[in-house]
């Protein structure tokens, strides 16, 4: 399926980022409460690009990444990935866990804790994204993926890519200072679902204007 037209001017761009601040900023409340500490946040960064440039925009290092990988279903369909360097998700298991985790050795205990924090994360962006879109989103459950950005990607977005010529991907980053924790949240958003979006920000646009 192929998305025609598909044109982002530069205040649609802004309400867009904004909506993706808003869900990431809560989402990232919900990491903070589960962890009991504060959250460094970036302004996301929105591209609507050639869904064979991914890897190229991401520019992602052959290093370890652990990710939390939940499918969007229903009218809104895309994927999001909650990731994380390897030694951030052994962090982020110890912070939760009574027991220490070695790299490269999660317990089962650990693995289920991550899907769970991954859970509650992306279930609070969605959350905030539902209200904006004025939809209710289904999705998946949570899925574990561990490799280097290109094998986190193409177990999470491939089929998408390869459906779409034009993509939405957001990109937000995150830190734990005081956990040593990095993340980041990436969104890929298919054809329907970039139409959907493009519209809900150019009614938010005519009101601006308006």
């Amino acid at each position: 399926m192929e998305t025609k037209e598909i044109i982002l001017d530069d205040t649609c761009i802004d309400i867009l980022k904004e909506v993706g601040h808003i869900c990431t900023g809560n989402a990232t409340i919900a990491l903070s409460q589960v962890l009991n500490q504060r959250i460094e946040l970036t302004i996301p960064d929105l591209k609507l690009i050639d869904s064979n440039q991914v890897l190229v925009e991401l520019k992602g290092a052959e290093e370890v990444l652990v990710g939390v990988s939940i499918q969007l279903l229903g009218h809104l369909s895309g994927n999001i990935v909650l990731m994380f360097p390897e030694k951030s998700a052994y962090s982020l298991i110890d912070a939760v866990s009574q027991y220490r985790t070695e790299l490269g050795n999660a317990t089962e205990y650990g693995v289920s804790a991550l899907k769970e924090i991954g859970n509650i994360v992306i279930s609070a962006y969605l959350a905030t994204l539902s209200t904006f879109t004025r939809q209710v989103i289904l999705h998946s459950t949570p899925n574990l993926i561990c490799g280097t950005l290109t094998t986190v990607f193409n177990v999470a977005f491939s089929n998408m890519v390869e459906q779409a010529k034009k993509i939405i991907l957001i990109e937000t980053f995150f830190s734990i200072k005081e956990k040593n924790i990095n993340g980041s949240f990436f969104l890929i958003f298919q054809p329907e679902a970039v139409k959907q979006l493009l519209e809900k920000a150019k009614d938010i646009q005519k009101g601006i204007s308006g």
